[in-house]
């Protein structure tokens, strides 16, 4: 019987878990469970931990339930506006040089790059290798200096730095839901490994995982992270920006952002407002569509910029034939490829979790939301000594009731029994196939999603247009 994974990550709006096997077929997730918070977590760092611990132990709560299994070992993820990278050197003379190099010697450079001096309030989270230099032979890929000879090795690292005291309220919050850690992931790393295929990785791609409240950047070639950086903003300072113009809340301006937003203001009717219905006695609201689209326009046009830079102060700019790839929450909005085309020169297409990821998974993982978790778990499985995974502990199964003296309660004669209820967390959820491709904002199947959200939030919509003319 396959070990179970489980893996944790805190975003802006949402605490996620989910829980998955490696099976013969690839990574099969079995539960994935979210459960929203707001204004707990700010780009990445925790500001209100009793609240975040309290929505980590209902998503846990979900995700038992659904399993069937304890969850006490997880993998955490780990990001936010405070992380950076720096690029490091480890060199190491070799007493026999005509030994082949191993994967025991790679692992002590690793160690060794893991001890470069920081800063005090900073913590290594990780090291990637970039490449060797053995001898005269200069450049050698990390996949190809396993069984090597030479007499000198100089490791070239990126080592991904983050701040010791964001890292530790993660832990925190992990603790206090009476979880361990036995692996971290960075999660823009897990984005890359669900979300591009080989040929983009090869040749070089960047990819944005665009969240709530940040985009994270990723630059792979030659199957190799090259930089990863984090822009500190993202879809919530859209929603803010709606917020702000329209003078609604937060809930209606997401709302207006989904259903009726755009990234490109060019060719939107001047004349049509959206009219927004108060509420409490308040006057309705006239958004002119044209101002909506170009409020839209103007901060995904800022994300996009500021990730240019990020590439091209990398030194990748001209580096990236595959061009960029889009994911992440924000990804969805109407018309962002056509923003992203214009301002990259790019190739741009939308990405959720695929790779290694099963058919029979959970349908949730498959949404770009979920990129950086489903793929967080395939990168912990590769990294993971498969002896540390978690033995399936099934859940303690609940006793008959009991009442104040601790004697069963019995049904009156004749008094029917009720069905058992699937509580709160109980579901029934069809396991739908892997899509090819994220489904295009424009599709039916898109809209009728949206129609949805509306319709929860009791028709507060007037009318979708109103004519100015």
């Amino acid at each position: 019987m396959n070990k179970l994974l489980t893996v944790v990550e805190l975003c802006t709006t949402k605490v996620a878990v989910a829980v998955g096997e490696n099976t013969d077929y690839g990574v099969h997730i079995i539960s994935h469970c979210t459960v929203p918070v707001r204004k707990m977590i700010r780009h990445g760092e925790v500001e209100n931990t009793k609240k975040v611990v309290e929505a980590l132990k209902t998503a846990v709560e979900k995700a038992q339930s659904e399993t069937g299994y304890v969850i006490h070992d997880v993998v955490l993820c780990l990001w936010g506006q405070s992380i950076r990278t720096i690029q490091v050197k480890v060199s190491r003379e070799r007493k026999r040089p005509d030994d082949f190099i191993g994967s025991q010697e790679l692992r002590v450079l690793n160690d060794e790059a893991l001890k470069y001096k920081i800063g005090s309030e900073e913590k290594i989270l990780k090291a990637i290798p970039q490449g060797y230099d053995i001898d005269d032979r200069i450049g050698v890929a990390p996949n190809e200096v396993e069984g090597m000879r030479g007499s000198r090795i100089d490791a070239y690292y990126m080592l991904v730095v983050g701040k010791e005291q964001s890292v530790r309220a993660k832990y925190d919050v992990l603790r206090e839901a009476n979880l361990n850690v036995i692996h971290t992931v960075i999660s823009p790393i897990g984005s890359a490994a669900a979300a591009l295929n080989g040929n983009e990785s090869e040749n070089g791609v960047a990819l944005l995982d665009i969240g709530a409240g940040t985009t994270d950047v990723v630059i792979v070639r030659d199957s190799t992270i090259r930089e990863v950086a984090c822009i500190p903003f993202a879809g919530q300072s859209v929603t803010d920006d709606i917020k702000s113009v329209a003078c609604i809340t937060s809930e209606m301006a997401e709302l207006v952002k989904t259903k009726f937003g755009t990234c490109v203001a060019d060719g939107v009717n001047d004349t049509k407002k959206l009219v927004i219905q108060g509420t409490g006695g308040s006057a309705s609201s006239d958004v002119p569509l044209l101002l909506l689209a170009q409020v839209i326009e103007a901060r995904m046009s800022e994300i996009f910029e500021a990730a240019r830079y990020i590439i091209e102060e990398a030194g990748y700019g001209d580096k990236i034939p595959a061009g960029v790839v889009l994911t992440g929450g924000t990804c969805y909005m109407e018309n962002i490829r056509d923003l992203a085309k214009a301002i990259f020169e790019k190739n741009v297409r939308l990405a959720n979790a695929g790779g290694n990821i099963t058919d029979s998974s959970e349908e949730s993982c498959f949404d770009t939301y979920a990129t950086s978790i489903a793929g967080a778990m395939m990168v912990a499985f590769d990294e993971i000594d498969p002896d540390r995974l978690s033995q399936r502990v099934p859940l303690p199964e609940e006793g008959p009731a009991k009442n104040i003296f601790g004697e069963d309660i019995k049904d009156e004669p004749g008094q029917k029994q009720q069905p058992a209820s699937s509580g709160i967390f109980g579901r029934i959820t069809g396991k739908a196939s892997k899509p090819d491709k994220p489904k295009d904002p424009k599709t039916k199947e898109h809209k009728e999603s949206k129609n949805s959200f509306s319709d929860m939030l009791g028709g507060l919509f007037d009318g979708q247009y109103n004519n100015n003319a």
